[in-house]
């Protein structure tokens, strides 16, 4: 028979997940770029937020919105997809953009892959994208959203596939 989670047990749970996150996952691989990038400070400044919220995303305490992800990619010149998942190459091919410098939002956004759109593997992210915000109850606003979905792209372009889980993740952040 399952015991009830006590109070005490669900501070046990959430330090060790807390304790995972900072040794091993967002929080590791964003304190990973920032040793090339400077301070917290200096990197909230390049994205446009707050020094407390950059030091809560080091901590584990949470994690960026899809639209600071991707500001926060650009900016470091970090491929999403490592800084989500910790999988595949962890730099962007290198592009020199005078840009990056952010005076009101995130900068305008550059499809990461060369050639056209694959129709077929968008419309399978969006669907994918849909199914996920309509699980969680989120409603996006339209720049959420497209932000999401141009991530998602992102994503699946590089592994020639939509992961729901990626798409997962991609929606909690947006949220």
């Amino acid at each position: 028979m399952l015991q009830p989670l006590t109070l005490h047990d669900s501070a046990d749970v959430n330090t060790g997940r807390r304790e995972r996150q900072e040794t091993g996952g967002f929080a590791a691989r964003l304190r990973q770029v920032l040793k090339m990038h400077g301070s917290a400070s200096g990197l909230a400044k390049r994205i446009a937020r707050s020094e407390g919220a950059v030091r809560k995303w080091l901590r584990g305490e949470s994690e960026p919105n899809v639209t600071d992800l991707r500001t926060l990619s650009q900016v470091t010149q970090t491929r999403i997809e490592w800084l989500v998942t910790g999988e595949g190459p962890r730099q962007m091919q290198p592009e020199p953009d005078p840009e990056l410098e952010l005076s009101e939002g995130p900068p305008p956004y550059r499809h990461a892959s060369q050639g056209s759109l694959d129709l077929r593997l968008l419309e399978a992210v969006m669907i994918a994208a849909d199914e996920q915000l309509r699980a969680s109850s989120l409603e996006l606003s339209p720049g959420k959203r497209s932000a999401l979905i141009a991530a998602a792209y992102d994503l699946a372009r590089e592994r020639n596939a939509v992961e729901r889980e990626a798409v997962a993740r991609l929606v909690r952040l947006a949220g």
